[in-house]
């Protein structure tokens, strides 16, 4: 037992939940088959309802409204019946998803600003957590990497690596787990000069990051060192665009797994080592890809994630999307595991800009790789309902041509009407949570579900 694992048993203990017997689950039902996997959400569904009726204003209300009882619950289109409620509806009656006895769920206080950028306050019971956390467990074991017995570099922000200096708490959370941080605040050519030594002299053989802090070092490493051979890498958080992956993985010569995750809806999907789509958790949440039409998606088609947390008791949240866009995969994975497969995640609600003259433009599309040897990287800044301004950071030989190449490619895109800017930057900051932003919009959206 390496001290990870000595650490969730105390904690599961202390709360109510066992770790070991969690991962065992999540291992078992990765090959359960389709109706093994429904049987356990509609179980799990039925007596989630029953409890958010009896011990939630808002549940109550709606349940009565819809003449929905639990015991009606057979299979999972009864979910169909309720309405799909965001950060802001959620924000504005906060109170009432609530349970009246949330105390006895051990629920763990969290805050997010999520990918509408509006912030959110949400709990998560502590058993929903410990489960949440043994789907980690075998994603990342998919990548050969063991929690508490293999060091891996972290090179993140926000929840994993704090700007001010850690709490003694955190720096034993990171000692059971075997983090070594590398701050991504920075990223100084000075600075990963020091993170490529330290990976090789403490000999370590993961890495976990954001996609754009990861991608930001191995280009530094294919630049200056040509390669540093690792057993696995893995990115979360943000969105992973296809000229990141591919440079990470010639970089680090290894596979590398990507996974999405929203710990307010306990929704999770992620890769494995055959990284041929996502697949989703099915024991934390329901996740339904709905369409502008509010039909489930095909496969081949995009849609809006919408969960159902189900061991979350405290804070009950039924349909809930977190503004977040994803496609149906088309066909199983080879790896052989039944879990239902996404074929990728195509971005945020908050990345599309919508414009007055009907056009939409997602921030993701922008065809950056097309610019990698001449921009180190951008950022676009709705400004105004009719204008657009892309921040970009140069590199060497960035000329008059090729600004005068993006206006033309971004006019074609927005439209004659649309005002638009190149200005050249020598720094695009992180968000507070250590995330980059492709879009920064100052145009107020009212999302309506």
């Amino acid at each position: 037992m390496n001290r990870s694992t000595t650490a969730f048993a105390l904690l599961g203990l202390k709360h109510g939940f066992n770790m070991s017997r969690m991962i065992r689950f999540v291992n078992e039902n990765q090959y359960w088959p389709q109706d093994r996997i429904e049987e356990y959400q509609v179980m799990q569904l039925r007596s989630l309802l029953e409890h958010a009726y009896k011990h939630t204003k808002y549940y109550r209300r709606v349940m009565d409204e819809l003449g929905i009882k639990a015991s009606m619950v057979k299979d999972l289109t009864i979910l169909k019946q309720f309405p799909i409620i965001g950060k802001q509806e959620i924000n504005q009656c906060w109170q009432d998803f609530v349970a009246d006895n949330a105390k006895q769920y051990h629920p763990m206080h969290r805050v997010t600003s999520g990918t509408t950028g509006v912030t959110f306050k949400y709990l998560n019971d502590a058993k929903s957590w410990g489960l949440n956390w043994a789907t980690k467990e075998r994603t990342f074991s998919w990548g050969g990497y063991t929690f508490g017995k293999d060091k891996i570099a972290t090179l993140k922000g926000g929840s994993m690596l704090r700007r001010a200096k850690p709490s003694l708490s955190g720096r034993f959370w990171k000692y059971l787990h075997n983090y070594h941080d590398l701050s991504v605040v920075h990223l100084s050519d000075t600075n990963m000069e020091q993170y490529y030594r330290e990976m090789i002299d403490l000999n370590i053989k993961f890495l976990r990051g954001f996609p754009t802090a990861v991608y930001t070092f191995a280009k530094y490493i294919a630049d200056k060192h040509g390669s540093l051979p690792l057993k696995a890498t893995f990115t979360s958080a943000e969105y992973l665009q296809d000229f990141q992956r591919e440079l990470i993985k010639d970089t680090f010569k290894t596979n590398h797994i990507d996974a999405y995750g929203c710990g307010d809806g306990m929704g999770g999907a992620n890769q494995c080592e055959q990284a041929k789509g996502y697949h989703i958790n099915i024991e934390t949440s329901i996740m339904e890809i709905i369409a502008s039409n509010g039909s489930d998606c095909l496969p081949g088609e995009e849609g809006e994630i919408v969960l159902t947390s189900l061991h979350d008791y405290a804070m009950p949240l039924v349909r809930y999307t977190p503004g977040d866009v994803a496609k149906v995969a088309s066909g199983p994975c080879p790896c052989g595991r039944s879990l239902p497969l996404l074929e990728r995640i195509v971005g945020r609600t908050s990345d599309l800009i919508d414009l007055p003259n009907g056009r939409s433009l997602n921030g993701i599309a922008v065809p950056f790789a097309e610019w990698a040897d001449k921009i180190e990287k951008f950022q676009l800044w709705h400004t105004k309902p009719d204008e657009v301004i892309l921040k970009v950071i140069p590199k060497e030989g960035f000329t008059r041509q090729d600004i005068d190449h993006i206006n033309e490619i971004m006019t074609y895109h927005l439209g004659p009407e649309i005002r638009f800017a190149v200005d050249l930057v020598d720094d695009i900051p992180l968000s507070e949570s250590g995330k980059f932003r492709y879009v920064v919009s100052k145009i107020n959206k009212q999302i309506s579900k």
